[in-house]
């Protein structure tokens, strides 16, 4: 029965983690709805996910004595690994057919922002609203600023694991506005093509990546192993598991790396304008004022925000 799951998925790795899960009674599932105490509420909810970033990243500055030099010396490597100075990034303005190609690579799914504008309603529009769109997002792009209405994100939490009264087990799913994820497009493709055209990614970059996958990361790291033992070495690894990594980004050292990189100019203002100012709120079942949080303030935007730019982010980062 597995064995035709996986052979007929689209997406075998998934779909063979679904099954694991399945057996060890670890499938995910959304925070209870009926929960009527305090402390499962949306309000309390979402002020654990605004503040846990932050109690992280103290733990860590009590921990890092030197924590005050990190931001200082943050592109010293990268002076020595790079001996040519990079060009600047190119920047060109989108088109009708543009956005209409990125609308159609979007998958079909209900789900949908704050705003309750779905992939598939932008899908069905995509013809008669692709011309208005281009000229929106060249005039945000040419004034430097991202639409402030695309900063406001719903959030949905998930069981990750333990408890279901716990709120620490659960993982946060951000959903942010449809037209977002095509702003966000047009800036990734531009800001990818820089980054591969001058080959910053090293070759060991495996994650987040065309063309690239768990299996080959996987594979790489087996033909190691089984090489160096071919050739009677002594095999040793370290394996580190960084909590909240993407959420721990700190602005003040992605910042300098993408300046160091040439990624300058109107790119630069625009992902700067991108991280700050962001809001967003819990909602358990439905849109009506009872299951939902009042709008916060992110102070750590970044990357795990399933969103476009994130891949390139925590490459750079």
């Amino acid at each position: 029965m597995y064995n035709k799951r996986v052979i007929n998925s689209t997406n075998k790795m998934k779909t063979t983690w679904n099954i694991v899960k399945a057996e060890t009674n670890r499938l995910k599932g959304p925070i209870p709805t009926t929960i009527n105490n305090n402390q499962n509420s949306p309000q309390t909810i979402n002020k654990y996910s605004l503040s846990i970033t932050e109690n992280i990243l103290q733990d860590v500055r009590c921990t890092n004595k030197q924590g005050s030099n990190i931001n200082k010396n943050s592109n010293y490597y990268l002076l020595n690994l790079f001996h040519k100075p990079f060009p600047s990034i190119k920047f060109k303005n989108t088109t009708p057919k543009e956005i209409e190609k990125i609308i159609n690579s979007l998958k079909i799914k209900e789900s949908s922002g704050y705003d309750e504008v779905s992939k598939k309603i932008l899908k069905i529009s995509a013809p008669f609203i692709s011309s208005p769109l281009s000229y929106i997002c060249n005039k945000s792009m040419l004034s430097r600023t991202f639409p402030t209405r695309l900063k406001y994100s719903i959030v949905q939490p998930l069981l990750k694991k333990g408890d279901k009264e716990n709120v620490a087990n659960y993982r946060s799913i951000f959903l942010l506005t449809s037209f977002s994820k095509i702003f966000e497009r047009i800036i990734y493709d531009r800001l990818l093509k820089h980054i591969e055209m001058n080959n910053i990614l090293a070759v060991e970059q495996l994650g987040f990546r065309t063309s690239s996958s768990t299996e080959k990361a996987s594979y790489k790291l087996i033909d190691n192993i089984l090489n160096a033992l071919n050739n009677r070495l002594i095999v040793g690894g370290i394996f580190c598991n960084v909590q909240k990594a993407f959420d721990c980004v700190n602005h003040n050292i992605l910042l300098p790396k993408l300046e160091f990189y040439e990624i300058t100019g109107i790119t630069y203002k625009l992902l700067k304008f991108y991280l700050k100012g962001r809001y967003q709120r819990v909602v358990l079942s439905n849109y009506s004022s009872s299951s939902c949080s009042n709008w916060g303030v992110t102070t750590h935007w970044c990357t795990s925000r399933i969103n476009t730019w994130s891949i390139t982010f925590s490459t750079i980062y």
